[in-house]
């Protein structure tokens, strides 16, 4: 790995460890609003709503707006952005009701199926290559996600379908050739239709609940900055990685959940979800120790590696 791409992993890994640090605390902020008896939907619609605001001032300040409207009036590319932004969606309604309902333990045990649906795609689809220890690293996920569905003694909708969606939003967002600013400014733009639709409907019917107290209408507003921070973190990390490095990083975001489920929130760790959390922290701890064992001997190679003779300017090479 030389200097340039290792400055690119490095930046990445911030990215994702920004991301899914924040990813994990937000289960806190929906618990929130559950007090406050805001449904899931109207929740998934305000998220949307106030995304926006946050992505406009953004791209005002870094003077993206030019960047915007190119994509805009790529008929390809905001197809492509429409499909990411309905498996986001999907992800998000999906996350919020589990939390809403009491079971974030279980959406948390869904997420640590992300390596695992990362490995399919990147290999099935991107063609990253497996490095060998990575197949023990997978072996140990799957044993550890298998555990807790044994001993429940079925598969769990939620626990399946969080990974899927958010996977194949990662997929897709990873070869959209799009700014991540940008991107997520119009995913944000194509869901606001609907999303604000639904809040005109709440008003009218007198069920909004941004029309409460204070309180209420704080933390819905803040759901722009909660939504908007860990999301471009988020896509600038995946635009940065393989996506195999970023399915271990996502371990981050569950391991807080879980514990924030626990502790907090009142859930039941049972001895099924300890076992899965040794075996998915066994796999990451492998998964790292070859990262590390990688960039090592990459730069004992570049080391190695001759000087170039006087007079000779190497040629840079691209990816």
């Amino acid at each position: 790995m030389d200097e340039a791409n290792g400055a690119r992993f490095r930046s990445g890994l911030g990215f994702g460890l920004v991301a899914y640090g924040w990813w994990g605390l937000v289960p806190l902020y929906f618990a929130a609003l559950k007090s406050a008896d805001v449904p899931a939907l109207e929740i998934l619609a305000h998220r949307i709503a106030w995304a926006l605001p946050v992505l406009l001032l953004l791209t005002a300040a870094a003077r993206s707006w030019r960047d915007l409207g190119r994509v805009l009036r790529d008929r390809r590319l905001v197809l492509v952005l429409l499909a990411s932004s309905l498996f986001l969606a999907v992800n998000w309604l999906l996350y919020i009701y589990a939390t809403v309902t009491g079971r974030v333990a279980e959406a948390s045990l869904g997420y640590y199926m992300m390596p695992l649906v990362n490995a399919a795609l990147a290999t099935t689809v991107l063609g990253e290559r497996l490095r060998p220890l990575h197949y023990p690293a997978l072996a140990l996920v799957a044993v550890g996600v298998a555990v807790p569905f044994v001993a429940a003694g079925a598969f769990t909708w939620i626990a399946v379908l969080l990974p899927v969606s958010f996977g194949i939003y990662g997929l897709i967002r990873k070869r959209a050739p799009v700014e991540s600013m940008t991107g997520l400014t119009v995913e944000s733009l194509l869901m606001l239709p609907p999303s604000l639709g639904y809040l005109i409907y709440l008003s009218a019917v007198g069920e909004n609940h941004f029309a409460g107290d204070w309180r209420t209408n704080v933390l819905i507003a803040a759901s722009g900055v909660v939504t908007v921070v860990p999301l471009l973190a988020f896509t600038l990390s995946i635009r940065r990685l393989p996506l195999l490095a970023v399915s271990f990083i996502q371990f981050v975001s569950p391991t807080v959940q879980m514990v924030i489920a626990v502790a907090v929130l009142g859930e039941t760790l049972t001895p099924d979800r300890v076992a899965a959390f040794v075996c998915v922290w066994a796999a990451v701890v492998i998964f790292v120790g070859d990262a590390v064992w990688q960039a090592r001997a990459g730069r004992r190679k570049a080391r190695k590696r001759p000087a170039p003779k006087s007079g000779i300017v190497p040629a840079l090479v691209t990816r």
